[in-house]
């Protein structure tokens, strides 16, 4: 985190050139510059209390504010009307998690282990949901560009609307229901270098900071 601490002088610059009324490419620049090491402490708080927490709490801690600064940004766009960034955006994510993410994990994984093993019943809940997911995102496309009128839109919220309950379902099960299932083989021996307290202050303040970031990079 240390070589990105410098990145963190674009907060204050950032709102300098806001209030003073400056150009907006050099307010957009100054917040993409400070949102970098703010993400970073935001990721790096989440870990350190998911050590404090537990590993399966942990996994949803990670889940959760892993993407907090790109949802946070979302939610501005969308404020401001830029659909077609969110999307672009929504789709980037989804894409890069599938391909990039799983791609290194198991690229990684297989230069250390000659065999990888995985918990079953967490890799089929996972690839169901996956694919839910795609359904998801398959079927309102298709009936879009095969029958333009006003009903895509409720489909389209129906649609999100139940993969935020299978979502949601699915942490009652990992977290509560079966968690036995979810509980892994050899147990977490990371030790925190931050204290609890530390962990939630720096989560607390990124995040405050990504939020005014934020408004100023949709501004920009």
């Amino acid at each position: 985190m240390k070589y990105l601490n410098p990145l963190l002088l674009a907060i204050p610059v950032s709102i300098f050139l806001h209030l003073s009324g400056n150009s907006p490419v050099l307010i957009f620049i100054a917040a993409c510059l400070s949102i970098i090491p703010l993400s970073g402490y935001m990721g790096k708080a989440t870990e350190e209390i998911a050590i404090y927490v537990g590993p399966r709490a942990g996994g949803l801690l990670n889940a959760t504010f892993g993407n907090a600064a790109e949802l946070i940004i979302t939610i501005f766009a969308l404020k401001a009307g830029l659909f077609e960034v969110v999307k672009a955006s929504i789709t980037g994510s989804i894409i890069g998690n599938l391909l990039l993410v799983l791609g290194l994990s198991m690229l990684l994984g297989g230069f250390k282990y000659k065999t990888q093993k995985f918990n079953r019943a967490v890799a089929v809940m996972h690839t169901s949901m996956l694919l839910m997911a795609v359904t998801g995102l398959i079927i309102p496309a298709v009936f879009l560009n095969t029958h333009s009128n006003p009903a895509a839109i409720p489909l389209s919220l129906g649609v999100a609307a139940i993969l935020m309950l299978v979502y949601l379902l699915s942490l009652i099960f990992s977290l509560h229901t079966h968690k036995d299932v979810f509980r892994p083989s050899q147990e977490c021996s990371d030790t925190p270098k931050w204290s609890k307290f530390k962990s939630f202050a720096i989560l607390l303040i990124a995040t405050f900071f990504v939020v005014i970031e934020s408004e100023f990079l949709v501004e920009g």
